[in-house]
């Protein structure tokens, strides 16, 4: 044999060992730009864990992150192209799926508290809001959800017996401090802000499991990366919210540097959640499905809209949510194929 085919053939050799070694996950990390809201407490400490933590990179995946102030935004940056996900409530979350052809829900993020506030002088209920005027981030799901309840309270016809004018989340508080709203449907840190500040007063908080955070992805990502990408991040969402279970303080921490807000509003928020209200003794029992009559309810939600005039044409909910991803990564996790949660470690502080 020559020289040179002896050397290529050593080099091939390193090759092939080399291959051997090294995991096939290892190989093509996934990568994904990850949008979230700066004002969405319980679902962002999650996200901060993710960021903070090693945990994407223990599954094989890089990732960015850009903030929002509501889901609104966050869709239509997803639908621009901008990022790779939608986190939001089911209404938002829906108006983008369907503008993304091969866009799916994946999961369940996270349960969070929502109301409808009032100015501290208001007198009654929510039958006496007719007349008033309500502030609502009309592309959010608080807004048809709580819009829902007045209706059941006897505003039978809340756009013609009541003013409501579009505004973020974000511009709540001057609105209530300035009186320029009798009401808002809000949700926390906002809500629990609004309410210690002493600007307003709930006359409706809705139920725990009425809204939950719920988080898709392009349909440009899933072709690119899959299922098998798709179960990746599932099973390193359980675990981030696992660590956030065992660690809220720093998660709170994180996120109060992004929203700007102290910790003590934000456990209201996380206190009201399944899974961050005290630590989970077993990563097992996380489940980020959605059910059956989860998907119902948004169906609800959706069809609300669409009678109101606020969705130029019907979307078919159950369409648009795939669990695959979700189950199979929980059966992983429940089969112990995930990595060590002992190797967790904060890389950013």
């Amino acid at each position: 044999m020559s020289t040179k085919l002896y050397c290529r053939a050593l080099l091939g050799g390193a090759a092939l060992l080399l291959a051997a070694l090294v995991p096939a996950g290892a190989a093509e990390p996934v990568k994904v730009r990850i949008g979230y809201q700066s004002l969405w407490a319980g679902g962002g400490e999650i996200v901060e864990v993710l960021r903070h933590t090693n945990i994407l990179e223990l599954n094989g995946i890089e990732a960015e992150f850009k903030t929002f102030t509501f889901g609104g935004p966050l869709a239509e940056a997803a639908v621009a192209g901008e990022i790779d996900n939608v986190f939001a409530a089911d209404a938002p979350v829906l108006r983008a799926m369907a503008r993304m052809p091969g866009s799916k829900v994946l999961q369940f993020t996270h349960d969070s508290r929502f109301g409808v506030l009032v100015r501290p002088d208001f007198q009654g209920g929510l039958s006496d809001l007719k007349g008033a005027k309500l502030s609502a981030p009309f592309a959010t799901t608080t807004f048809p959800r709580a819009m829902k309840a007045i209706v059941a309270a006897g505003v039978d016809k809340p756009f013609q017996q009541m003013t409501i004018v579009n505004q973020d989340v974000a511009e709540q508080t001057n609105a209530m401090q300035a009186k320029l709203v009798d009401a808002v449907t809000t949700w926390d840190p906002t809500m629990e802000r609004l309410i210690q500040q002493k600007l307003a007063k709930p006359i409706w908080i809705a139920p725990r499991g009425e809204n939950m955070g719920m988080q898709g992805f392009t349909g440009k990502w899933l072709e690119t990366y899959g299922e098998d990408g798709a179960v990746r991040f599932l099973k390193a969402w359980i675990m981030a919210t696992w660590w956030a279970s065992h660690n809220i303080d720093q998660a709170h921490a994180w996120f109060g540097k992004t929203s700007r807000l102290p910790p003590d509003l934000l456990k209201i928020a996380t206190d009201f959640d399944r899974y961050l209200a005290k630590p989970v003794t077993d990563i097992k029992t996380i489940d980020v499905t959605l059910s059956d009559a989860d998907i119902a309810s948004t169906q609800g939600v959706m069809d609300f809209l669409l009678a109101n005039k606020l969705l130029n044409t019907k979307i078919e909910a159950k369409s648009f949510f795939d669990m695959g991803p979700a189950s199979k990564a929980q059966a992983a996790i429940a089969a112990g194929d995930f990595p060590d949660l002992s190797q967790i470690k904060v890389v950013t502080p």
